[in-house]
C-alpha cells in the first residue's frame, strides 16, 4: 500500500512540473520605469521551471535567469547604463493571448512591462 501511495505522489509531482508554461523562444519586451522606456529582446531556453538565456539591451547581450511556475514568469539580469549597474527583476503573468504582463523592480522603484513572443 505504501509503494502505491509513493507512486501516486511521484506521478502527481511529475504532472505539476509538466504544467509549467512553455515560454522558450524570442520575446519582445516593452516597459516603463518612472517615465524611462525599457525596450529589448530576450531569448529564453527552458528546462522545466528554469529559464536561462540572453537579453539584448543597448546593443549588449546580457545573461538572463528566471523561473516559470504555472502562469507566473520571473526573469532577471544586470544591465550597465551610463557607468552604473542595475539589477532588473521582471515578474509577469501569461495571459490567454500568450503574452506576458507584469511589473519591473529596479533600484528601489517599480514599473510595468508587456512582452510578446515572436
Amino acid at each position: 500500500m505504501r509503494k502505491l501511495a509513493l507512486a501516486i505522489v511521484a506521478v502527481a509531482l511529475t504532472a505539476v512540473t509538466v504544467l509549467a508554461a512553455d515560454v522558450a523562444g524570442t520575446w519582445n519586451v516593452d516597459g516603463d520605469v518612472v517615465g524611462n522606456p525599457v525596450k529589448f529582446t530576450t531569448v529564453w531556453k527552458q528546462d522545466g521551471e528554469t529559464l536561462s538565456g540572453m537579453a539584448t539591451l543597448e546593443g549588449k547581450d546580457t545573461p538572463v535567469t528566471g523561473t516559470v511556475k504555472d502562469k507566473t514568469v520571473t526573469f532577471e539580469f544586470d544591465n550597465d547604463h551610463e557607468g552604473t549597474t542595475y539589477h532588473l527583476v521582471f515578474t509577469g503573468t501569461l495571459g490567454d493571448d500568450g503574452g506576458l504582463k507584469g511589473a519591473i523592480a529596479v533600484a528601489g522603484v517599480e514599473g510595468t512591462f508587456t512582452a510578446k513572443k515572436q
